[in-house]
């Protein structure tokens, strides 16, 4: 296939996408002027759907590909925007539900109290009774948000979220209590509004996030406002001069804007009583890196004082997935790895579900940086550091299918090169989480089912790209694909969108890593690349333990001795601390 064929064939699928139902099919067959091949190749792609749209403008994820099919399943015990271990949860609805209960009896009382204290501003002659409507209003409001804490049918975000509303509502139904007949044009204006005092209510009673805490805050300030428009329309009396509407409403708008830091603070406390919570036997330090769905941490054993990192999987982050998917996915990768006992797979320690119902699992800490990270900072690597390496990612691998388990994510960000005791250069393969049996067995779950297709679109081989069935050749591809990367500097395929990266490890040819190579690659390492990178499976090299092999008979000019390494970390990694 020419270059220009395919990308006719990916601009064509890719304007498809955005067709529906009849009006695809009929887009397809006027943009492809009848060429009945054409049409073929972009029917195909549309039936495997490799990716939804909207990951298609975004771009690869640190995670791997996922297509949703399913409604998301929210974890039972997270809060997707608030970030809050269930009993701190809890306490937020019972303080919404309290706040509730007594603005609900507050609201009549203060009507009758106003009634007999100053009756002539609630009961104008001749105009609407705002102030009674209001406190009405405020009454079953609250009365019904109270209930709602205590009868919880809905999940406790959804609570909160409609605490939210409640305090926007309520700063509305007081600025129209506040409105309610006209101000003398020459009375001074004295106090602030209850509005405020509403805002920071909510503040310290609610746990927002940022963004929810703005557009709350904003949104029950601008309340004020439309209060006094709506209560002027009603009553049909003229709005005060600007001087006057500026003394009225800017405490109200400093409120609001003093809330947001308030919001927030109250919720980082609660995020942050979640994030120190100990983690089985090891306590959480640092954070020392994350992304997709997890973060990794730092960490130290209570009893041992053993260094070690954990991972952390949020469930929340996840679309398309089940919270009990999840848990078999991540207790599977935890399983699989604590079950491999090659040197050069990481080390396991423990693994776990936290009380706020986060995955975690600790494993040994590596001192060190991965392949993608080498490359990006120090460049193209020297052939025989590459096959040093390579060399020590097959041990790894061969291990794992002679159990019968197929990495499926083999990438550079995956492969960590790091000093252990006095060995440098020593390879760990990391995260096992795609791991799965290239066996047919009709017990074990499935988990890159229901939509999900698994790997990263830069090294996918070409039948996980298909959708097809993947065995311990896809590693292989996978591998191949990483020494292309150590080589050259770049991916076998460049391209805009996942996409177009799928469609060129299906249907192009690779050129060779010395192609793009600014120093001599051996042509048994060129040819060996090659045949790693073969579309069909039966034509690659048929196992890790054959790549090894064949890595030990290239001849590179010169010869990566562990005497190199060493120079080469002392000279490029700063010592320990």
């Amino acid at each position: 296939m020419t270059p220009d064929r395919y990308r006719q064939i990916r601009d064509l699928y890719e304007a498809a996408l955005e067709r529906d139902g009849d009006n695809r099919e009929t887009f397809i067959r006027e943009a492809s002027n009848n060429d009945s091949d054409l049409q073929a190749e972009v029917r195909q792609l549309l039936e495997i759907r490799l990716f939804s749209p909207d990951f298609l403008e975004n771009g690869p994820r640190e995670e791997p590909v996922r297509v949703s099919r399913k409604r998301p399943t929210n974890p039972p015990s997270l809060l997707s925007g608030y970030r809050l271990p269930p009993e701190l949860a809890d306490k937020a609805v019972r303080r919404l539900g309290i706040l509730g209960l007594i603005s609900g009896m507050l609201a009549p009382l203060a009507y009758l109290a106003e009634l007999y204290l100053q009756p002539e501003r609630v009961m104008l002659p001749g105009h609407v009774p705002l102030p009674l409507v209001s406190a009405a209003l405020l009454f079953l409001g609250g009365l019904a948000v109270f209930a709602l804490s205590k009868v919880r049918f809905l999940p406790a975000v959804q609570i909160l979220n409609v605490g939210l509303i409640f305090e926007v509502l309520g700063a509305l139904a007081i600025a129209v209590s506040e409105h309610g007949g006209p101000r003398p044009p020459q009375e001074p204006i004295h106090g602030i509004s209850w509005i405020s005092l509403w805002i920071s209510l909510f503040a310290v009673t609610i746990p927002a996030g940022y963004g929810k805490s703005v557009l709350s805050a904003t949104c029950a300030g601008f309340m004020a406002p439309a209060g006094l428009a709506i209560a002027a329309a009603v009553n049909h009396y003229p709005l005060p001069a600007w001087n006057r509407l500026l003394v009225l409403f800017l405490p109200v708008f400093a409120a609001a804007l003093l809330s947001i830091p308030v919001a927030r603070y109250v919720h980082g406390l609660g995020a942050s009583v979640s994030t120190a919570r100990e983690m089985g036997s090891y306590r959480l330090l640092e954070r020392i890196g994350g992304g997709g769905m997890g973060e990794v941490w730092r960490a130290e054993h209570r009893m041992l004082a053993r260094s070690a990192a954990i991972k952390l999987i949020h469930p929340e982050k996840a679309t398309g997935q089940s919270y009990d998917n999840l848990q078999q996915r991540f207790e599977r990768e935890a399983r699989a790895t604590a079950a491999l006992r090659s040197p050069h797979t990481v080390a396991l320690y423990d693994y776990g579900v936290s009380e706020d119902g986060q995955f975690y699992y600790a494993m040994e800490l590596l001192e060190g940086l991965d392949m993608e990270t080498l490359i990006t900072r120090h460049g193209p690597q020297p052939p025989s550091r590459v096959i040093f390496m390579l060399q020590q990612a097959c041990k790894s691998l061969a291990e794992a299918h002679d159990r019968g388990l197929v990495h499926r994510d083999i990438k550079p960000r995956n492969l960590f090169l790091c000093r252990l005791g006095l060995e440098y250069d020593f390879v760990k393969v990391l995260d096992f989480g795609l791991v799965k049996p290239h066996q047919q067995n009709r017990t074990q779950t499935e988990l890159t089912g229901d939509g999900l297709l698994p790997g990263t679109p830069g090294y996918m081989s070409p039948e996980m790209a298909l959708g097809n069935r993947a065995d311990w050749r896809t590693d292989i591809y996978a591998l191949g694909c990483v020494a292309y990367w150590l080589l050259s500097g770049r991916t076998v395929f460049e391209g805009e969108t996942p996409m177009s990266l799928a469609l060129a490890h299906i249907q192009l040819p690779p050129q060779p890593p010395s192609t793009y190579s600014s120093q001599p690659i051996p042509t048994s390492l060129d040819d060996l690349i090659m045949r790693c990178l073969e579309k069909a499976p039966s034509r690659r090299p048929q196992t890790a333990q054959e790549v090894y092999d064949l890595l030990g008979n290239c001849n590179p000019s010169t010869t990566w001795t562990a005497e190199d390494a060493a120079k080469w970390w002392r000279t490029n990694f700063d010592p320990p601390t």
